[in-house]
């Protein structure tokens, strides 16, 4: 696969040649679509998740939900490698809060890699049982904030299958736009056949208008920013019903 702009670096295009797309999540002015995994507790009323960097502790469950939503997992041996890349790489993870607060299961991560001074988003992933909570959505803004504090970075680029219009609507809200497509890019799509990607883009992450998007977001999920690394503080507010993401 090789990415706009970006030259032949064979070993990390073909890392990133999966989809993410499997956050169970719309944009907030439409309605996420049902997914039949997808669990039945109210979104407004499921634990409020905690963002934190990837370590190699999280993998195990990271690899369980690969298992659920992709149809070719990543091996432990890969996101190993993945993590040791530091500044060419971000990760975060999804987790629930303990009794004491502290983040402790994994239900998402997501993350993106840098080639030539742009981000290519290779995974946003929710365990099924908790696609409609709007953990992807706390996840893409997660990782808009990482790639804003990064000189240079200009762009962030994804792939998503061409039939996922629900991860579409998700990625048009943090102001991504279709630019093309690859051909039968995907394996696994309807009646086990390959599936077209639809590339999108979102170009000036750096500028205060995309930070004011951001800033948006952020009101409509809840969000309070100004937090370390290590975990972002989230407030459940009154903009949930203004909202309607899942």
């Amino acid at each position: 696969m090789t990415m706009p702009g970006a030259p032949a670096e064979a070993e990390p295009q073909a890392r990133a040649a999966r989809e993410p797309e499997s956050v169970g999540d719309g944009e907030p002015e439409r309605e996420a679509q049902g997914d039949a995994t997808a669990s039945s507790a109210n979104p407004r009323t499921a634990p409020v998740p905690i963002i934190v960097p990837m370590r190699r502790k999280h993998l195990r469950e990271i690899r369980r939900i690969d298992k659920l939503v992709y149809p070719r997992p990543w091996s432990r041996a890969l996101y190993l490698d993945e993590l040791q890349r530091g500044g060419e790489r971000v990760y975060r993870v999804a987790c629930t809060p303990g009794p004491d607060g502290r983040p402790v299961g994994v239900i998402g991560y997501g993350g993106f890699m840098i080639v030539a001074g742009e981000g290519h988003i290779t995974s946003v992933a929710v365990h099924p049982g908790c696609q409609g909570h709007r953990v992807g959505a706390r996840l893409m803004l997660e990782l808009h904030r990482e790639a804003q504090r990064i000189d240079g970075l200009e762009a962030l680029t994804l792939e998503v299958r061409s039939s996922n219009a629900v991860a579409q609507r998700l990625y048009r809200w943090f102001g991504y736009a279709p630019v093309g497509s690859r051909k039968n890019y995907y394996r696994g799509g309807p009646g086990g056949k390959r599936e077209d990607a639809l590339v999108m883009w979102c170009h000036d992450i750096d500028s205060p208008a995309h930070g004011e998007r951001l800033d948006g977001i952020a009101t409509a999920l809840g969000v309070t920013e100004g937090a370390s690394d290590t975990a972002l503080g989230i407030t459940e507010g009154a903009s949930d019903t203004a909202m309607g993401v899942q």
